[in-house]
């Protein structure tokens, strides 16, 4: 839809589900946000988004005689975002502009962040159209190989002039082949070089019944190659993708050729939502969880490098039907945490196991593992079924203030359970940051006893409710319950509870 003057929009007839909105103008960007936690809407709701206008990056790339290089295409390559985090999303597109008759290229709309600049090199965004320096090795700025390019840091609305000498170095050529499962079947194929960098050194794409594919114009340097199997009636929603396991190569002052990619099935995990009600009489009445709003979602540990950023984000997350049945399809090998995202107030993430459900024979029950507390291992092609995520009826709610005798300023607040059969459960611990008014609140709580702690100067492993549930933090949060059993601030928590303007005392 498109904004009227004022910039309103307003999106009719949509079925009940969870959406993602954004919004686009040429020049201008969104504000960068967490690519792991999407914001989601719900009909009804007002959505307000916000658009700053991008960094500009600019200049002139001439060869060694200092004559303009016309038609050269240039390109901006993220490196860190701007908050010095590494880009978690590809970017094409306005990123690559070619030179004008003057040498002058012009790129804008450019995201906040520190880039590296280039010129020459395999055609990315569009590899499909032919350019007269597709066979030289990139030149980076200001003339320069990968390994000594300058970074650039550019900011909202100010313009960044980088300059390129051209080097005009004949760059090397990697060919083979994908063995598709058909023969009328393609192929699309990506180069990705090795070291985090998010954008892939190239693309193409091997058609229906060629012989194989190539990328030219490739610097020295170590790649991953990788393919996924193309049928044009797929949709990725629904559609088992064919992908082939990352192949390492390295180059090194030739062309690198004879390399054969099997793209193979990828993983799927497929289980159901079951909501549990709860009879205590405080909670009868209370509005469930609407499975057409509810996610389930996966995660995988940020310093993951089982598979490269460009092949994470094919898997999906999946929407339960009116049974309450998921698959989360498209996997790649690496490790897991499922979690879904419901809209409910009075109801609470009780538990995520993997394996036979209760009713199975005892011999199957022993086989169940708690996927909330540990990581589950997916490998290329697995099927695993039977994950169950069980929402209970019953939550509770906090909303209080820190009262303090000096200014709060980065205190964090945790909640922490005191009863020891539920020292283990890892979706009974929650934290929370309190706001410089004191102000804070909690949602969506398990009933039962509980100690409050709060803390300043918190390690970034156990500074978000997903950090604190990970495996590697049960040590943190071992050391937590102790401090917090010290203290002995605690708090008991009924069915459908909601506690307003609770004290806390710091």
């Amino acid at each position: 839809m498109t904004t009227d003057a004022e910039g309103q929009f307003q999106a009719n007839n949509l079925e009940p589900a969870l959406y993602i909105v954004g919004a686009n103008a040429p020049a201008y960007t969104s504000v960068p946000n967490d690519p792991n936690s999407p914001t989601y809407y719900r009909i009804g709701e007002t959505v307000n988004l916000q658009l700053v206008r991008g960094g500009v990056v600019t200049g002139t790339v001439t060869n060694a005689m200092g004559e303009p290089v016309i038609s050269v295409r240039v390109r901006v390559i993220m490196v860190r975002n701007s908050k010095g985090q590494p880009p978690g999303q590809l970017i094409f597109g306005t990123m690559e502009q070619p030179t004008d008759d003057r040498g002058v290229y012009r790129i804008y709309g450019v995201h906040p962040g520190t880039y590296i600049v280039s010129a020459g090199g395999t055609n990315i965004s569009q590899p499909y159209l032919f350019n007269p320096y597709d066979t030289d090795a990139p030149t980076y700025a200001p003339s320069s190989t990968r390994d000594d390019a300058a970074e650039v840091t550019v900011r909202a609305g100010e313009e960044s002039n980088v300059d390129i000498r051209y080097r005009a170095e004949t760059g090397h050529t990697v060919s083979g082949t994908v063995k598709v499962s058909a023969t009328n079947i393609g192929a699309s194929v990506t180069l990705a070089p090795v070291g985090g960098v998010v954008m892939p050194a190239g693309s193409t794409f091997q058609g229906p019944g060629a012989r194989g594919f190539s990328f030219n114009g490739i610097s020295d340097g170590e790649y991953e190659l990788s393919a996924q199997e193309f049928a044009p009636s797929q949709t990725p929603s629904t559609s088992a993708v064919m992908l082939s396991e990352p192949k390492r190569i390295t180059v090194k002052g030739a062309n690198v050729g004879g390399i054969e990619l099997i793209p193979k099935p990828l993983a799927n995990v497929s289980g159901r939502l079951v909501l549990e009600p709860s009879k205590v009489p405080e909670c009868q009445g209370k509005r469930p969880p609407l499975l057409a709003e509810t996610l389930i979602r996966f995660r995988r540990p940020e310093k993951d490098s089982d598979s490269p950023a460009y092949q994470r984000a094919f898997g999906n997350a999946g929407s339960p039907d009116a049974n309450g049945a998921f698959v989360l399809r498209n996997l790649t090998p690496g490790k897991y945490q499922f979690e879904p995202r419901f809209y409910a107030r009075y109801w609470y993430l009780q538990s995520v196991m993997l394996g036979a459900p209760p009713a199975a024979t005892a011999k199957t029950q022993t086989s169940r593992t708690n996927a909330a507390a540990n990581w589950t291992m997916v490998k290329q092609g697995d099927q695993l079924n039977n994950l169950t995520i069980t929402l209970a009826e019953g939550a509770a709610s906090i909303r209080g203030k820190l009262t303090s005798s000096e200014p709060v300023s980065g205190v964090v607040l945790y909640l922490i359970p005191s009863e020891p059969d539920k020292a283990d459960d890892v979706l009974r611990f929650f934290v929370t940051d309190i706001a410089a008014d004191g102000t804070f609140a909690l949602n969506n709580l398990p009933p039962g006893h509980y100690w409050l702690l709060t803390q300043t100067n918190v390690d970034a492993q156990i500074a978000n409710v997903t950090k604190l549930r990970q495996p590697e933090a049960a040590t943190a949060r071992t050391k937590l319950r102790r401090t917090a059993e010290t203290q002995k601030t605690d708090i008991e928590l009924k069915p459908c509870q909601n506690l307003t303007d609770y004290q806390l005392k710091q």
